[in-house]
């Protein structure tokens, strides 16, 4: 079953890939054969194989020999570990509910890679990504029950409306419209008090990137950071420790 799941978390990652370069260059996603990006030869079905097809070309295209990129591997790589961690967690899977909430996991992580590398590379974060995945991630759990619907309900308000104020605010300078959405996300997909932590741990994370980004003279004081990247990251993250972190934080002061 473990090799099964890797599988599949390997051509999830695949078609990540495809989503993500399609999308930016406004090309369908759904149709249409996978080709170099260079000299657009149409890629057979030994060029397509996650991972492995990267290693056997080293990573260049078979006609042209232009670099392919590392996204690639990298993508497949991180969405196999993800799919394999959280299948770890749950099982042994003893009811369909179980099963349910596994796939609905799996669903939100494949849109959470395709926002972290959409945003770290292109600085933004589309709508036809946190749309479909807050209707999906809301569906799933109230159907599931993995979420209270009011907590949802709240963490969107509160989580969204945090971000609305700094847009306000800044007129769009501090955060962008998508962070909003993102936040209304995290909302769905976290409720209330799981949601307002991992926005906490993704301020602390792009501070320390900021920190060390800067301290190597790779950034300035006024340098943006894709922080739709950190908030995909702090949503997985709580999304596999669960409430143990603000358990743990809450029992300091009792």
């Amino acid at each position: 079953m473990l090799a099964i799941v890797i599988l599949l978390g390997l051509a999830v990652g695949s078609f990540l890939n495809v989503a993500i370069f399609r999308t930016h260059e406004e090309e369908t996603v759904l149709r249409g054969r996978s080709k170099c990006r260079s000299c657009e030869t149409p890629l057979g079905f030994v060029d397509l194989v996650p991972i492995v097809s990267f290693l056997v070309l080293r990573g260049r295209c078979r006609r042209c020999k232009t670099a392919i990129s590392w996204q690639y591997p990298l993508v497949e790589l991180a969405t196999a570990m993800l799919f394999l961690l959280f299948y770890l967690q749950a099982a042994p899977i003893a009811s369909l509910e179980a099963a349910y909430a596994l796939l609905g996991d799996w669903i939100l992580l494949s849109f959470l890679v395709v926002i972290f590398v959409y945003d770290l590379k292109h600085m933004a974060i589309l709508d036809r990504f946190t749309v479909p995945a807050m209707v999906l991630t809301a569906l799933f759990n109230l159907w599931t029950h993995s979420v209270d619907a009011s907590s949802m309900l709240w963490g969107v308000i509160v989580i969204a409306g945090f971000f609305s104020v700094q847009f306000a605010l800044s007129r769009g300078e501090w955060i962008g419209g998508g962070d909003i959405r993102m936040g209304a996300l995290m909302g769905f997909a976290l409720g209330l008090e799981q949601g307002v932590v991992a926005v906490f741990l993704a301020y602390v994370l792009g501070a320390v990137v900021g920190i060390v980004l800067y301290a190597a003279k790779k950034a300035q004081r006024k340098t943006p950071l894709p922080f739709g990247t950190f908030l995909t990251l702090s949503t997985a993250v709580m999304l596999f420790v669960g409430d143990a972190p603000l358990r743990g934080y809450l029992q300091l002061f009792s």
